[in-house]
């Protein structure tokens, strides 16, 4: 769609002069995910794009406010553990439903997974960790790859090593491994990977998280991580992954 194109960040319009601009793919994810809401209008209508369990509240009520004078058909694209579309015809039709998904998505959700960043040193990382960053070529037995789903925006799961932590845990037997690292858990695991997919550099982490195991009971599992990017084609870019259990360098109340 061309036309104008402006965000709303925490209740804020931010302009963009000129006609709409298209920005990188990843920076635009992370204003989304920051809970920016993006509007584009233009002569063929107006889309309003957000993920709805972010801090997104105040800006969808600026849209609001601005709807009553945009442009219609009206396009809602929001996030709710998947992507939804949905299209209307007059600006009350779309405020209303804006209105109603803000009703239902005013929730506040536990926190299950937390991530700090360390630096790749034998004393505060697991020294696997610090071994594979010095020789990349032999790590495949104890990784997971990942490759980036442009389609879904997510990370897949592609390939398990048999001695890897998640082997470990859920078996070798391939159908048995979760196949999506988004969603699965938190999105502050895959975090972590698209900066590394951005950056090229690889980076190393302690991470609490809340994992469901095989016989269904949950636990908080502490463990360290190391992110190795991986670049292919267009369509194969990922991460490689190498995790182990071990003692993290921060508390959580």
């Amino acid at each position: 769609m061309q036309g104008r194109r402006f965000w709303v960040e925490l209740g804020v319009i931010q302009h963009e002069p000129g006609d709409a601009v298209e920005t990188s793919p990843a920076s635009e994810k992370k204003r989304f995910e920051a809970g920016g809401v993006r509007v584009t209008s233009g002569n063929i209508g107006t889309e309003i794009k957000w993920h709805a369990q972010t801090r997104c509240i105040s800006s969808l009520f600026v849209v609001l406010e601005w709807l009553r004078g945009a442009r219609a058909p009206f396009v809602l694209r929001y996030y709710v553990s998947g992507w939804f579309e949905e299209f209307y015809k007059t600006a009350g039709e779309a405020s209303q439903r804006i209105e109603a998904i803000i009703a239902r998505g005013d929730r506040h959700f536990p926190v299950r997974t937390f991530v700090e960043e360390v630096e790749p040193v034998k004393t505060v990382l697991a020294p696997l960790l610090v071994d594979a960053l010095n020789a990349k070529d032999h790590v495949d037995d104890y990784s997971v790859d990942c490759v980036y789903n442009r389609m879904a925006s997510r990370f897949d799961v592609l390939r398990v090593g048999k001695k890897s932590l998640i082997a470990r845990v859920y078996g070798d037997v391939e159908s048995s491994h979760p196949r999506q690292t988004i969603g699965s858990y938190s999105d502050a695991v895959s975090a972590g990977y698209r900066e590394v997919l951005e950056s090229g550099k690889p980076r190393t982490d302690h991470v609490l998280a809340a994992l469901r195991f095989p016989n269904n009971s949950v636990y908080w599992v502490p463990y360290h991580r190391l992110i190795l990017p991986k670049h292919g084609n267009a369509s194969v870019d990922g991460v490689k992954v190498i995790s182990q259990f071990g003692k993290i360098g921060f508390k959580v109340i």
